[in-house]
């Protein structure tokens, strides 16, 4: 990376794009693990079709170029560009195939504000990532065009956010798209209180996708997630995690599936 407090910072490399960096989300005032943006996945099934927890990245930590702004009057923008989400440092980014089901010439961008009212705190930010995805067989799909929006509160030990996303017909056929289907959206809230080394936090994530003719009803996914943390010691939380999570028709099928359950984890962080 290369930075400057005049100009901001240019990094090139395996990270995240910009619109994940800007993102503020609910997930950002809760504590622990962030609700259900706590692995949630990794111990409970959603099926292939849900959108199953909160994120806004298509490329994830694929090589990539990133700048962001420095800060003006609260306000910081970020813009990055990845040739291919199929391909980290030590590959061909700029060679690799087009028929390979990967997501091509990613835009990801993101605008934050970070302000201070009568101590009302308050985070807002708009992220935008647009660019084309191939099947495996090389058709094209549908193009990548994500927005989102999201909100965070803080009045002395509590905490408030909603964020928004919209996947629109990312990855999508052609056909699929003209009977109907979507990639999804959704929605989370939060609440937080923390005092001295405790937090406590209640989260709501919910999700919605578009299925087409002949696949069943949407696809819904909902997380009610409980956190609480106590900070041990400097760079160490002891964390403790609820969350009771469903999903309907969880694979798209005419005769849908359905899953409930509950998911309780303990762990500790470390941070350093």
């Amino acid at each position: 990376f290369i930075s400057n407090k005049a100009w901001g910072k240019i990094e090139m490399g395996d990270q995240d794009d910009a619109t994940d960096a800007a993102h503020v989300g609910a997930h950002g005032v809760l504590v622990g693990r962030g609700g259900a943006d706590g692995d949630v996945a990794d111990l409970f099934t959603f099926g292939g079709t849900a959108v199953s927890g909160p994120g806004v990245s298509a490329t994830d930590d694929a090589t990539k170029i990133r700048y962001t702004s420095p800060g003006i009057n609260g306000f910081t923008f970020g813009a990055s560009w990845t040739p291919d989400s199929g391909e980290s440092s030590g590959g061909a980014a700029t060679a690799d195939s087009d028929a390979d089901g990967d997501n091509e010439n990613v835009l990801g961008l993101g605008i934050s504000y970070s302000g201070e009212v009568a101590n009302l705190g308050f985070d807002v930010s708009l992220i935008g990532e647009f660019g084309s995805s191939e099947t495996a067989a090389g058709a094209e799909d549908g193009d990548i065009e994500t927005i989102g929006a999201g909100i965070n509160l803080t009045a002395g030990n509590l905490g408030f956010g909603f964020d928004y996303v919209d996947f629109a017909e990312q990855g999508i056929t052609t056909a699929n798209q003209a009977a109907g289907q979507d990639a999804g959206s959704y929605y989370q809230l939060g609440a937080s209180y923390q005092t001295g080394p405790w937090g406590v936090s209640i989260g709501w994530f919910e999700s919605t996708v578009s299925n087409a003719t002949g696949s069943g009803g949407d696809t819904n996914a909902r997380v009610v997630s409980l956190d609480t943390a106590y900070g041990v010691a400097p760079g160490w939380d002891l964390m403790a995690s609820l969350h009771f999570a469903s999903v309907d028709n969880m694979n798209s099928t005419a005769a849908e599936v359905n899953n409930d359950g509950t998911v309780f984890m303990i762990s500790n962080q470390f941070n350093f």
